[in-house]
């Protein structure tokens, strides 16, 4: 019973600490002070030190030789890098999906964009995050791959930590989107796993004009 305890202290300090994260109580390049976290969690050191070495596991913090742990700032080529891998591991995630004729994967994602037309009000656009952010995720998840479905929890997670919003609008992706439904709702493999690769790879480009500017 104490060892369940003592992982499930674990786990709740590794969530708080990433809620810091997220909430950016701790910024990009910070400095960590694992006993001033501690005491600010009101724990001792060991569940935080635990958390620290996942994350720098994950590549969320790294560790600087005689310095200490930093939280890392990813740059704009470290995000071009993931969204190039993410396009590939998503797209290939979606092809299985549609050629294994998944109906959980199918009627799950394919109505998400139904209602949205442009120019978005306020409120539309959040529910137009929302389904952007579901869409994707139920792809990964629906090739029940462990090895995708852990890498895109570490890219959402950097992802949250990096962008706040959309990092392209959906007057550029809302037809992007439908255009990958409607070949999946074809049964176009190839073509749905093509659409969706290119629309990460635009997503890179984005990112790599905007340094440009």
């Amino acid at each position: 019973m104490e060892k369940l305890k003592k992982d499930s202290l674990g786990e709740l300090v590794y969530q708080q600490i990433a809620a810091m994260m997220l909430n950016r109580d701790l910024l990009p390049g910070e400095k960590i002070n694992r006993k001033e976290l501690a005491e600010r969690l009101g724990v001792s050191q060991t569940p935080v030190n635990e958390a620290i070495i996942r994350f720098v596991n994950e590549g969320v913090i790294e560790q600087v030789e005689r310095q200490g742990f930093f939280l890392k700032t990813f740059t704009d080529h470290d995000m071009k890098e993931l969204f190039a891998v993410r396009a590939g591991l998503e797209g290939v995630a979606l092809r299985l999906c549609v050629e294994g004729g998944s109906s959980d994967c199918l009627s799950s994602i394919t109505h998400l964009f139904d209602g949205f037309s442009l120019p978005l009000s306020d409120d539309d656009y959040s529910r137009y995050q929302q389904a952007d952010r579901t869409f994707h995720e139920q792809i990964l998840l629906s090739s029940r791959n462990s090895i995708i479905v852990d890498f895109v929890k570490n890219f959402d997670f950097i992802l949250k930590c990096y962008q706040k919003g959309l990092i392209r609008s959906p007057e550029e992706t809302l037809q992007e989107h439908k255009d990958i439904i409607r070949a999946i709702r074809e049964g176009d493999a190839e073509g749905a796993q093509n659409l969706l690769m290119a629309h990460h790879l635009k997503t890179r480009d984005y990112i790599s004009h905007k340094h440009l500017k």
